[in-house]
């Protein structure tokens, strides 16, 4: 399934872009530390698509810029609007197409999170392992860094992972995702996750592992040493009406009410 840039920049002139929300917690006590912010496409004739069937056509369409702008503008704007209602999203994450990492979106984070009265520092840019291979990427990660915007490392031990380019590279987190946390207690995800979560705390970086399904994961997480989680057991992706019931319904246990 192939995007034209026509189709693409109509979804963005007719509102069809959505963002779904996941909340990151505490592996200890279920606080909340977070929330991973993923873009949908409302499309006015298949359906909510997942990001699956078109982000790879945003980068040739020209268009990555304008998506990441949106994606920017909108989540600072609802974090912004549930800490008026006395919910504090900690932090929030969001996805970067590779060929957006540059000055443009880190000035456009800067006066996005300024005008939603935001710290910068809240906002979390997740890159793809491959993206830390160049050299002039780590520098604008650092960039992004030393603007006071947190860079994550997303999917450790899913792509290539060359960890010459790893030890420079500039990361406050380091996600390993859902084929590992799922599968905590199978001897070689274990071993993945161990890897990840002891090269984090090498670089004095956060963890956050995706998949946390059941408390079992969870458990064994935390024998790990693994700091935050992110998955069914607390949340799913939801709308940013529903979060704030998922939140609540939360507990310190690692369950949740529904």
């Amino acid at each position: 399934m192939k995007f034209s840039a026509t189709e693409l920049q109509r979804a963005l002139d007719r509102d069809e872009l959505l963002i779904l929300y996941q909340a990151q917690v505490d592996l200890r006590d279920a606080r909340l530390v977070g929330a991973e912010c993923a873009i949908r496409w409302q499309h006015p004739e298949r359906g909510l698509l997942h990001a699956v069937p078109f982000v790879d056509d945003v980068p040739p369409s020209g268009l990555a810029p304008a998506f990441m702008r949106f994606i920017v503008r909108t989540t600072t704007c609802q974090i912004a609007a549930w800490e008026r209602e006395g919910i504090r999203v900690p932090r929030f994450a969001v996805n970067a197409w590779p060929a957006s990492i540059g000055d443009e979106l880190r000035d456009d984070i800067l006066r996005l999170t300024r005008e939603a009265g935001l710290d910068p520092s809240r906002l979390e840019v997740e890159s793809q392992p491959e993206a830390t291979y160049d050299p002039p990427m780590c520098a604008r990660l650092q960039a992004f860094r030393d603007a006071g915007i947190r860079v994550a490392l997303d999917d450790f031990g899913d792509g290539d992972i060359r960890y010459a380019w790893l030890r420079d590279a500039p990361f406050d987190v380091v996600k390993l995702g859902v084929s590992f946390g799922k599968r905590a207690g199978d001897r070689y995800a274990d071993a993945v996750l161990s890897a990840g979560i002891a090269f984090a705390k090498a670089i004095g970086a956060e963890t956050v592992i995706e998949g946390v399904e059941t408390v079992a994961i969870r458990d064994r997480l935390r024998e790990l040493g693994a700091d935050h989680g992110q998955g069914y057991l607390w949340s799913q992706q939801v709308r940013a009406e529903e979060f704030p019931a998922t939140l609540r319904a939360i507990h310190v246990d690692g369950s949740r009410l529904s």
